[in-house]
């Protein structure tokens, strides 16, 4: 597959859930068209966010994360290391970022658990944005519609009863990360990209992206980079490390970045991710129907939370 496919989830049932099972297990993306989402609430979520980088730096610094933990607030310019593994420190991505998650949460033990505290933190707001926060709040609960059409859709593609994810979301910690991505006034360092190549360590993601230059790539089975250009009115989505986990890798974690743009290209590129995560203390482990007879699970079983607060501290602040 030399493309990321684009898919019409408002198709039939049985088409789109073998169109679907087909992209994620080949190149593990897929572009994601009638979706549902008001457009309304995606043409303010951009405006928002081009307001809220547009501030001084002072302003922004003043909402990032003391505790650097990149899991809520402002993230800085280069304050990124997505291309790095445990072992290898990849250069700083050419990026900065506006973190949020779950807000309105009920009174309830589970959301205040000593284990809970890295999946349900206090959100970062700037003070004085109302509007703005108005705006990401009402994409957030859009983006969660949107996630249980996906969820049904992807138990379909494995042959499961369509509720089979869902009570593993039904207290969900997902993230939305707004990601802006400067205009380049200098070079980048040797081997340094807007974001180094990585795989997404959640259940999967869903991307809204800019069609400008210097956007996602995927890396396809041969190895190669293939730009993922996606349509108007549509999302990127893309399988994470949990799901190829509960697949047995039968389905694919990809490895993706954001290519620099063209050589005196002075345009800049806003991309907002929707992070899903399960609840924090689901267990993933390998679905049955995903095994062979007499086939082993590929990877132990591992809970949501753990899986999350692991990759956040060791792999995406970089190696040591």
């Amino acid at each position: 597959m030399r493309a990321v496919p684009v898919i019409d989830i408002s198709g039939g049932r049985a088409v789109v859930a073998r169109e679907v099972a087909r992209a994620v297990e080949e190149i593990g993306f897929l572009v994601v068209a009638g979706h549902g989402v008001p457009r309304p609430a995606v043409k303010a979520m951009r405006a928002a966010a081009r307001a809220l980088f547009a501030r001084p730096e002072e302003e922004k610094a003043a909402f990032a994360d003391r505790a650097g933990t990149l899991n809520r607030g402002y993230t800085p310019l280069r304050s990124e290391f997505n291309g790095s593994t445990r072992t290898n420190r990849a250069p700083a991505d050419l990026r900065e970022g506006f973190i949020f998650g779950p807000f309105d949460l009920p009174d309830d033990p589970y959301y205040t658990a000593p284990e809970a505290g890295f999946a349900y933190q206090d959100n970062i707001w700037p003070a004085d944005a109302g509007e703005t926060v108005a705006a990401f709040k009402a994409y957030y609960r859009a983006l969660e519609a949107l996630n249980v059409d996906l969820l049904r859709i992807f138990a379909d593609a494995l042959g499961l009863p369509r509720g089979f994810f869902l009570d593993k979301f039904d207290r969900h910690a997902s993230t939305v990360r707004v990601l802006h991505y400067p205009a380049q006034t200098e070079p980048p360092e040797e081997g340094q990209l807007r974001c180094g190549a990585h795989t997404d360590f959640g259940s999967h993601t869903i991307l809204l992206a800019d069609d400008s230059p210097g956007g996602l790539q995927v890396r396809g089975r041969d190895g190669e980079w293939i730009d993922a250009m996606p349509p108007a009115d549509s999302f990127i989505v893309n399988i994470g490390d949990l799901m190829m986990t509960w697949t047995n890798d039968r389905w694919l974690s990809n490895f993706h970045r954001v290519a620099n743009p063209p050589p005196g290209d002075g345009a800049g590129r806003l991309s907002i991710a929707f992070f899903a995560h399960p609840n924090y203390d689901a267990t993933i482990e390998c679905i049955e129907t995903c095994r062979r007879p007499g086939e082993e699970p590929l990877h132990p079983p591992v809970r949501a939370g753990d899986y999350r607060r692991l990759q956040v501290t060791t792999i995406t602040a970089g190696a040591s």
